[in-house]
C-alpha cells in the first residue's frame, strides 16, 4: 500500500554557493557519515555541488512523502541517500525515525538533475504483512 508520494526541485548554484564558502558544518549538518564519505570521494565542486543537491531534494521529498518536517523529530542526518550495489539510489531512515514510523516500509527513489536544478521523487510503500 502506498503511504505517500514525495517529489522535491532544487536550484544547484544555491549548492555552489555554500561550497565556495566553505561551509562544512552546514555540509556535515545534511549528510549521515556514509553520505560524507561518498561525498568526499567526489572530485570537483561543480560535482560535488550537483550530488549535495541531489541528496538534499531527495530527504525533502522523503519528509513530503511522510507528511513531516524537520521540527517534528527527523533531521537530516537521519535520512541516508547512498547507492546499492548497481548504483541505483536507495534511501533509508535511522532506527530511531523508524520506530517512531511504527510500520515497515519500502522506499523507491529517482534522483535527476539539469545543469541548474536537481529533482527528486520518492514513494513510500508500508510492506505487506508487515
Amino acid at each position: 500500500m502506498i503511504i505517500g508520494v514525495g517529489m522535491d526541485l532544487v536550484d544547484i548554484a544555491r549548492f555552489d554557493k555554500m561550497l565556495e564558502k566553505d561551509n562544512e558544518l552546514l555540509v556535515k549538518r545534511l549528510l549521515s557519515d556514509g553520505e560524507m564519505a561518498a561525498f568526499l570521494a567526489l572530485t570537483g565542486d561543480r560535482r560535488r555541488a550537483e550530488w549535495l543537491a541531489g541528496r538534499f531534494a531527495a530527504k525533502e521529498a522523503l519528509m513530503k512523502a511522510l507528511g513531516l518536517d524537520l521540527p517534528q523529530g527527523i533531521g537530516m542526518h537521519d535520512i541516508e541517500v547512498l547507492p546499492d550495489h548497481r548504483g541505483k539510489p536507495g534511501i533509508s531512515l535511522s532506527d530511531a525515525v523508524r520506530r517512531q514510523l511504527g510500520f515497515s516500509y519500502r522506499c523507491q527513489l529517482s534522483i535527476t538533475h539539469t545543469a541548474a536544478t536537481a529533482g527528486a521523487v520518492v514513494v513510500i510503500e508500508q510492506e505487506v504483512g508487515a
